[in-house]
């Protein structure tokens, strides 16, 4: 997912009247938000590992010069001569390896490498979608409990307010006050720890983004739950198997691995490079006055290694164990993504049958509440705990269907995530799910 450019970002903060939707809130995170940014830097200097691993099969050239004044006397056949002069000079040398076995092994582990920050990326670059639409749900859902929260309190508040009047008409009991109280108390206290909730999802949302938005999307009324594509888990979990960029980067880890096995034994293998020079000097002396040289050099230079102290077999063995826990770390990711495709796989299912469920269960819990209070005060059939515990029903029904409906919006993110095509097109349908309603945050 490339990075926007600066005109278009521009444009989409240039809208502030609008409530943030969580399309802009992810090209937001994008353009500004620190989690991304770090994510897209770590992968331009992982791509540097390509020119790195190159550059040992490359001509390495070195230039050097000098310029000393040397004092100091010489001693002859019992005469001393003080010796005053200058000596100056410079040279440039050139090697090109011919064969070296671990300049190889690096070239390729540059690639490998910059292979591997190229599948970090894309694994980081969905995990933020992911963490994003996390946080932005975590608002509406604090937002949603709050709403729901005062309307209980308000609620609450009505029935003690009608246990009190029924009191003074001698209708009611103490106990129907006391409880009502209790309940109302208990209200407030949920409302208060739904603000806390609230600031504490903001104050995650501006991480990611980089700023708190006023206002959100929330929503729709209608909650569309259409099949899956494809429907069948296995096809699922071969697409995640082949796709996910966990599983890529694990790969990666391993061939690079690997790799290090070969470059640690070829230190066993002597070296060849090709050598090329060319030195000027000028010195003067009491014998030698005003000497001037300048002459170039050509060769080649075998490095046949003996002995190093065990130090090649230790790190060639180190390598190794290595290359071994990489295998083991592949299979313990190949087996994360296939729990996880499975687990998202069957919570979108469940999620969209729960949702139907309590869709149902929110209107009958209405209808109950309904008929309850009518029973209290008409016809004596519903007590004042029967009225409180509707209250509380409806409650519990209307939060929990808002839930489910947000963790089946993210199940449908995670498992795309899972197979590896997280992208703007999914963001997209998501979005859709959100509606014009304004969500003030504050």
């Amino acid at each position: 997912m490339e990075r926007h450019c600066l005109l278009f970002c521009l444009l989409g903060l240039a809208l502030p009247a609008d409530a943030m939707d969580l399309k802009q809130a992810w090209d937001l995170l994008q353009y500004q938000g620190p989690i991304y940014q770090a994510a897209v830097h770590e992968k331009e200097a992982g791509g540097e590992n390509r020119a790195i691993g190159k550059a040992g099969l490359l001509p390495q050239i070195n230039a050097s010069a000098y310029d000393n004044k040397v004092n100091g006397s010489q001693s002859q056949s019992g005469i001393d001569r003080d010796l005053h002069y200058d000596s100056k000079g410079a040279n440039v040398r050139l090697r090109q390896p011919l064969f070296n076995k671990q300049k190889m092994a690096e070239y390729r582990q540059g690639q490998q490498r910059a292979d591997y920050s190229n599948a970090v990326f894309d694994a980081k670059s969905q995990d933020a979608a992911v963490r994003l639409a996390e946080s932005y749900f975590d608002v509406l859902l604090a937002s949603e409990t709050i709403t729901l929260a005062k309307s209980k309190l308000n609620a609450f508040d009505e029935q003690l307010a009608s246990a009190k009047r029924r009191m003074e008409l001698g209708a009611g009991t103490v106990t129907d006050i006391d409880e009502s109280a209790a309940r109302r108390d208990l209200a407030e206290a949920e409302l208060i720890e739904a603000q806390d909730n609230l600031v504490n999802a903001r104050a995650k949302l501006e991480e990611y983004i980089g700023e708190t938005p006023e206002s959100l999307t929330t929503l729709r009324p209608s909650f569309d739950t259409p099949p899956l594509l494809p429907s069948n888990l296995q096809d699922w979990l071969v697409k995640a198997q082949t796709d996910s960029p966990l599983i890529h980067a694990r790969r990666y880890s391993r061939d690079l691995a690997a790799e290090e096995v070969k470059r640690a034994s070829a230190g066993h293998w002597p070296t060849l490079d090709f050598i090329a020079g060319y030195t000027a000097g000028e010195s003067q002396s009491l014998s030698e006055l005003n000497q001037r040289n300048h002459y170039g050099s050509i060769g080649l230079e075998v490095n046949i290694p003996l002995y190093s102290g065990g130090g090649v077999s230790a790190l060639t063995r180190q390598a190794s164990a290595n290359s071994d826990k990489a295998l083991d770390e592949l299979d313990a990711a190949r087996q994360e993504v296939i729990t996880g495709t499975t687990r998202e796989y069957q919570g979108i299912l469940s999620g969209a049958k729960r949702i139907r469920a309590l869709e149902k269960a929110v209107v009958s819990n209405e209808r109950s509440l309904v008929s309850t209070r009518k029973g209290f005060k008409e016809g004596g059939t519903s007590t004042n705990s029967d009225v409180l515990n509707a209250e509380e029903l409806l409650f519990v029904a209307r939060h929990d269907l808002f839930e489910a409906k947000v963790r089946y919006l993210l199940s449908r993110l995670r498992l795309a995530s899972s197979v590896g095509s997280l992208g703007d097109d999914d963001i997209d349908q998501i979005n859709n799910y959100l509606g014009p309603e304004l969500l003030v945050t504050k």
